[in-house]
């Protein structure tokens, strides 16, 4: 399901039907009888007023062509006298307040499972989004547009439904009101719609400013995530302070947009009214001394077009606030676009394991003129270890994610014995699969939900939990915590230090029982003591797992299988350490340059 949408009242309707579905059909029908059964009551008004003079001889000519309401009551053997008046009013309005119960309850209904949709939509999209469509996205605009815009769109779709029933309201009460006296009815209906034709142009301003006022939000959200991000550098060199000047100018030129739609918002608000009256006054004037209108049909008339006109009034305001929300609609439209068009290719075959070996074929990649890789031949045995090695920009993190499956090779393929990695679900391969960088990755909870990934605490759980952390030499670290393993970590794991997070990072991916574990530049960020802790955790994993290494330090590889060493995207020789070493210029000065 893609959110797509036309900038009309129908396509508006269709964008609406597409998520909710029948649910909105039942919601408007709710509102139409609930609209029917109040204009039935009040066109019971007059013969009430008539049996309460005692006139009910010129009921009929009073009602217009209402009159066949009342002479279905008296078909039925009901008198018009006061009390069957009475007795029917409250009947009607009785019944009209269940439904009209029944009516805003379904409303609330209706918003929170489109809520509810929109938002697994768009869950599902990012789920599904390939690497390649998620790079072209700005981080400020995903968020803003799954928490703000989002939440700009309930108030949309509320003001939606809303409008919808001022609409049949209005169209309801106008219909009883050209039944009742024809001319009159007319005269205010045009004259209530050229006045209408003056608020279009204020509301074409307030959609595009309210598409401004999302645009804006991004560029909140863009900069504010990155003074979280980099709070720690932007205090310590007194950057902030310029930094917080330039979230205030986006604060600035969105208030003034707010600012600009409140005061489109207070022009309608001030007009309607007056010109409301002075259309009614206009109409009973030219009527009585033109038309020679009945003043009895005139009153009804004129107490069910003022019923309408407010419900005109209704209807602009409602149309006013679900334009200034339209913005939100166009915003979640077109990410949910960009995520079905970027949508990740999945193949047929579920992954289960490497039985033989991963081979990496005639692999060639470009960024423009930039050629990434180059002609890339790679075979990595089950269970072995290779390590990729190089100077930065060599390719040695592109060849890990083209192994990943997050980039498709301009030519060339990954085959694992020897089928296609295009031929595999590949949310089934990744599951297989462990990452590691040097910017570990740690959630803003305890230490058990971040190596087991909130698996469930069982007692099965548990222990295979505690034999991870064993094995990751985090024993002693979690068992002299005052919580052990419901020890919070923060943020991003402020609370604990770099070696501490690498070695839970590696802890979670031992947890996920992976095939293929790849490790990029995972200890490059630490001092020496722990990085030699960490790096034998690694070697303990050697020949347990199929490894793949990205290092800048040498040290890290010399027990590795295969080195291979990429110059500017070319595989230029490989071997073991040793071979490397004596076969290799360049990897004899890269060891000697580290003091190796």
């Amino acid at each position: 399901m893609q959110l797509k949408f036309q900038n009309n009242f129908i396509g508006y309707f269709k964008f609406y039907y597409s998520i909710v579905g029948k649910k909105l059909l039942i919601a408007i029908s709710l509102s139409i009888l609930v609209t029917l059964l109040d204009g039935v009551g009040l066109s019971m008004f007059m013969p009430l007023l008539k049996a309460v003079s005692g006139d009910a001889g010129s009921t009929k000519e009073s009602m217009g062509q209402l009159h066949y309401v009342t002479d279905a009551i008296t078909k039925m053997g009901f008198p018009l006298t006061l009390n069957t008046v009475l007795v029917i009013l409250v009947l009607l309005f009785s019944i009209k307040g269940v439904f009209k119960f029944l009516e805003q309850n379904y409303q609330a209904v209706v918003i929170q499972f489109f809520m509810k949709r929109v938002r697994h939509k768009l869950v599902d999209g990012l789920e599904k989004l390939s690497y390649k469509g998620f790079i072209k996205l700005d981080a400020g605009k995903i968020q803003n547009i799954f928490i703000a815009e989002v939440q700009r769109m309930s108030q949309a779709v509320r003001f939606y439904l809303s409008y919808s029933q001022s609409l049949f309201m209005l169209a309801t009460y106008v219909i009883l009101a050209l039944l009742a006296n024809y001319q009159f009815a007319i005269l205010v209906a045009v004259s209530a719609g050229l006045t209408n034709l003056l608020y279009r142009r204020i509301y074409k301003a307030m959609k595009n400013a309210s598409f401004e006022i999302s645009k804006r939000g991004h560029d909140f959200n863009s900069y504010m995530i990155q003074a979280i991000n980099y709070y720690k550098y932007l205090k310590s060199t007194n950057y902030l302070g310029k930094y917080s000047r330039k979230l205030e100018d986006v604060i600035n030129k969105t208030e003034y947009l707010n600012r600009k739609t409140g005061y489109y918002g207070a022009i309608t608000t001030g007009l309607r009214e007056p010109m409301i009256l002075f259309i009614v006054v206009f109409v009973i004037y030219i009527q009585i001394n033109w038309m020679g209108g009945n003043m009895g049909s005139i009153i009804l008339s004129l107490i069910l077009f003022y019923r309408a006109l407010s419900f005109l009034v209704n209807l602009q305001t409602q149309w006013q606030s679900f334009i200034q929300n339209t913005g939100a609609m166009r915003t979640v439209a077109d990410i949910s676009e960009v995520m079905t068009t970027e949508c990740e290719v999945q193949g047929a075959k579920t992954f289960e394991t490497i039985q033989k070996e991963l081979r990496i074929m005639n692999t060639d990649l470009s960024y423009g003129n930039n050629k990434v890789l180059n002609n890339v031949n790679i075979t990595i045995p089950k269970n072995h270890t290779i390590a990729l090695v190089g100077a930065s920009g060599s390719g040695k993190t592109t060849l890990a994610n083209i192994i990943i499956g997050l980039i498709s090779p301009d030519s060339g393929r990954v085959l694992i014995d020897n089928i296609p990695l295009t031929q595999y679900n590949l949310d089934s391969y990744r599951s297989k699969i462990g990452y590691i960088s040097q910017d570990s990755v740690i959630f803003n909870d305890n230490i058990y939900n971040n190596v087991t990934f909130w698996a469930e605490p069982t007692a099965e759980n548990v222990q295979r939990f505690w034999e991870i952390i064993k094995m990751a030499s985090l024993e002693e670290f979690v068992s002299n915590q005052p919580d052990k393993e419901n020890t919070r970590l923060g943020d991003n794991g402020i609370l604990i230090s770099g070696g501490q997070k690498q070695r839970i990072s590696i802890a979670r991916e031992m947890y996920k029982k992976v095939e293929i574990l790849i490790l990029d530049e995972a200890t490059s960020a630490l001092d020496s003591e722990t990085e030699h802790i960490i790096q034998e955790n690694i070697e303990n994993l050697h020949g347990h797992y199929t490894m793949i290494v990205i290092a800048h330090r040498l040290s890290t590889i010399r027990n590795v299988d295969t080195i291979y060493l990429l110059d500017k995207g070319n595989v230029t020789i490989s071997g073991d350490f040793d071979f490397m070493l004596e076969k290799s210029e360049k990897f004899k000065r890269m060891v000697s340059l580290q003091g190796l």
